[in-house]
């Protein structure tokens, strides 16, 4: 994962080459801009007294990556693919309270709706798999898988808490420090890949389990990595599938907020759950994937509630309704608040990052 962002940087270096030239294309003007625009850009990676050059802000963000992927995939091994991503949908209530606390944020009624919808969507969600649990045979095993469903959904929740409080701590390196998106995740990147190197794989290797002796035996992963040109080639596409999904999450946190990448995130959930059910009917003929059940319609119900609660959250901006000053909207004590969190209408045209 930290290696596909880590590829970013190499990407803004890219990107900046790419802009200078098509300035110089432009005029003979466009030669002095061009210079000008990309060096004014980058210096942020050259210049060690610039903020953006800074990749110690970067760390807190990065180990909360790390720690959110951590429990997140713990969690999934005692849940199903489809409860684990649409939980992820908790993120929505945990980052609307984190900003309202630490970024002085305001929310109107249509946000708060949204958010009383994405609880109603996730407390169905949470409530499929335990239900399913006592369909099974036997009271041992409704007890035993019960308590995994529990305890994987709890583990769930904590991971979206701290990767609330990732988006809030990008969120203002992106739109207050005016961090480049690329450099962010790049420097996110770097970070996780020496915590892993250095701290993570060696503890998992040393820690007994069930790997061969091992918690997680990377040597044995190098092995098999060496000898699999299938498994190599799934971990290629995966490196490449975070770099995208990095890069364009955090573009969506500087160009809006933190809240519309969790509640846009929320809303995905349906693919997931419909591969689930492709892998279980088609391809694998019942051997992977998720079967259909009563509770399935729980799990539809509670989709369709966060995706309401998508809607609903960002009714002001699907509406039109936003205007152009951000702080135009009043607040009851006759205020004008910031509603950053509805809409910017920055583009990356009109900023000049794209």
């Amino acid at each position: 994962m930290f290696i596909g962002m880590l590829l970013c940087l190499p990407l803004f270096r890219l990107k900046m080459w790419f802009r200078q030239g098509q300035l110089q294309d432009k005029s003979p003007a466009g030669l002095e801009e061009g210079r000008a625009t990309a060096v004014g850009e980058t210096d942020g990676l050259l210049d060690p007294t610039t903020e953006q050059s800074s990749p110690l802000k970067v760390f807190f963000p990065a180990m909360a990556d790390l720690v959110s992927c951590g429990l997140m995939f713990s969690g999934l091994m005692f849940t199903t693919a489809s409860v684990y991503q649409m939980l992820r949908g908790a993120q929505v209530v945990f980052c609307a309270v984190l900003s309202v606390i630490f970024l002085r944020r305001s929310l109107n009624k249509y946000e708060k709706a949204g958010i009383l919808l994405t609880v109603v969507g996730i407390t169905c969600v949470g409530c499929a798999p335990l239900l399913a649990a006592y369909d099974t045979d036997g009271s041992t095993s409704r007890e035993a898988s019960t308590g995994n469903e529990i305890f994987g959904i709890g583990l769930i929740l904590l991971a979206e808490l701290v990767g609330a409080f990732q988006f809030i701590m990008e969120e203002k390196l992106l739109q207050d420090v005016k961090m480049d998106a690329m450099v962010l995740a790049g420097y996110e990147g770097v970070w996780g890949s020496l915590v892993c190197l250095a701290v993570v794989l060696p503890l998992f290797q040393w820690l007994p389990g069930p790997d061969d002796g091992h918690l997680e035996d990377s040597v044995d992963s190098i092995y098999m990595l060496q000898h699999s040109n299938q498994l190599l080639a799934a971990q290629a596409v995966n490196v490449i599938s975070v770099l995208g999904y990095n890069i364009f999450g955090l573009i969506v946190i500087q160009d809006f907020t933190a809240m519309h990448r969790v509640i846009m995130e929320a809303s995905r959930s349906l693919l997931v759950w419909m591969t689930d059910l492709t892998i279980f009917y088609v391809i694998t003929d019942g051997r992977f994937g998720e079967g259909w059940v009563w509770t399935s319609w729980i799990q539809l119900a509670g989709f369709i509630i966060l995706l309401l609660g998508t809607c609903t959250y960002n009714w002001l901006t699907l509406s039109g309704q936003v205007p152009e000053d951000p702080d135009a909207i009043p607040s009851k004590d006759g205020r004008r608040h910031s509603v950053k969190s509805t809409g910017s209408h920055r583009s990356r045209a009109n900023s000049g990052r794209w």
